[in-house]
């Protein structure tokens, strides 16, 4: 039974990755060449990574997080010396004649990616905020609330105890603006220092693990020489907007998952 091929992604062809491991723990990656381009691979067993026994192994939490995370660091590794548009997790092919058909195909799209890539760094971007201090700046500096406020000192007494209970429903409608508003200034300052950027969903308190609730995430791609403007704006952010509730977080480098379009991979099963 012939191996399978798995591959983490796709580099220039004059250019030579480290050698490292396979997703195996057994045999070391290495590179195919596809004319223009080279795939770095690693050859891998129906047996363990065949369809049948691929969709078995990926129910099981512990096989899953060591291979996924074998894939980042593989990457990561690659990344240090390359320049490289990752594959995803789990990208395997039958044989070398449908990984090359599927690179032929696209080439020029790989080429065209690779181009881009150069010299450029991928940096996630989050804003964290606490609701409660921020509700409590609301509740005393917003102009709308303390409009609010005027307007139901001059009421009845009745009248007042009615509108003060819709009170706190304005301070949570002015919150929710305020961390939309607030979050896409930042957005808007840091796209200065990009040459793109992809806004992303929010992740709940369950997925981050934190008190503070996510209200902005963003990824940039970034030029290597103002890397160190971007995070010094971040940084400079930061300082200003800490007292009143604010967290903002840059991580990365990571592998330019967000900004190279994958070509579909017909050859895989």
């Amino acid at each position: 039974m012939s191996d399978l091929i798995y591959v983490y992604g796709i580099i220039n062809e004059n250019q030579t990755p480290p050698v490292f491991k396979g997703i195996d723990g057994e045999r070391d990656a290495h590179t195919i060449s596809l004319g223009k381009v080279d795939a770095v691979v690693c050859d891998v067993s129906q047996q363990e990574f065949g369809e049948e026994a691929l969709q078995q192994k990926v129910e099981q939490a512990d096989w899953l997080h060591e291979k996924a995370f074998h894939h980042h660091e593989a990457l990561m590794k690659l990344y240090e010396y390359c320049t490289v548009i990752p594959m995803k997790f789990g990208t395997i092919y039958k044989s070398f004649e449908n990984l090359e058909r599927t690179i032929a195909k696209h080439c020029d799209q790989l080429i065209e990616s690779l181009e881009v890539l150069v010299d450029k760094e991928e940096w996630n971007f989050k804003i964290y905020c606490n609701n409660e201090k921020l509700r409590e700046g609301i509740a005393i500096h917003n102009p709308t609330v303390e409009s609010k406020k005027e307007e139901i000192a001059g009421l009845s007494p009745g009248r007042q105890y009615l509108e003060k209970r819709k009170l706190s429903q304005l301070v949570n409608q002015e919150l929710e603006k305020e961390k939309e508003s607030f979050s896409t200034l930042v957005h808007d300052s840091l796209q200065a220092f990009s040459v793109s950027s992809e806004v992303k969903k929010n992740w709940n308190k369950d997925v981050t693990g934190r008190n503070e609730e996510m209200s902005w995430n963003s990824v940039y791609l970034i030029q290597k020489n103002q890397v160190e403007s971007y995070l010094d704006h971040i940084k400079e952010l930061q300082k200003k907007w800490e007292d009143s509730g604010w967290m903002l977080e840059a991580t990365g480098p990571w592998p330019a998952y967000h900004f190279v379009a994958l070509p579909k991979s017909e050859g895989t099963r």
